[in-house]
């Protein structure tokens, strides 16, 4: 799954950026214990889903402004055809 890969890593699409790893782990995570506590208490009410929905946004804010932070020491592209690369 070709989209998976694309969204864990940075630029260059071949190193997996810790971040983004973590940053969804975190955000599945969230899901999963919300869902085991509406699974637990048999409700959800208007005030819990809005608590959910500002949990998961802070959890994905800080995903996105830890990916922006890191933007610029992320391996640059490497160009189809450049040298001393293993396709070129």
């Amino acid at each position: 799954m070709k989209w998976i890969q694309d969204a864990l890593t940075g630029k260059d699409n071949l190193t997996y950026d810790a971040a983004r790893i973590v940053g969804v782990a975190g955000a599945a995570a969230y899901v999963v214990f919300w869902s085991a506590a509406v699974f637990n208490f048999g409700h959800f009410t208007g005030g819990d889903a809005a608590a959910y929905g500002a949990g998961l946004a802070t959890v994905l804010l800080s995903m996105s402004g830890a990916v922006k932070i890191k933007e610029s020491s992320e391996p640059a592209p490497v160009k189809p055809g450049a040298s001393g690369t293993a396709g070129g």
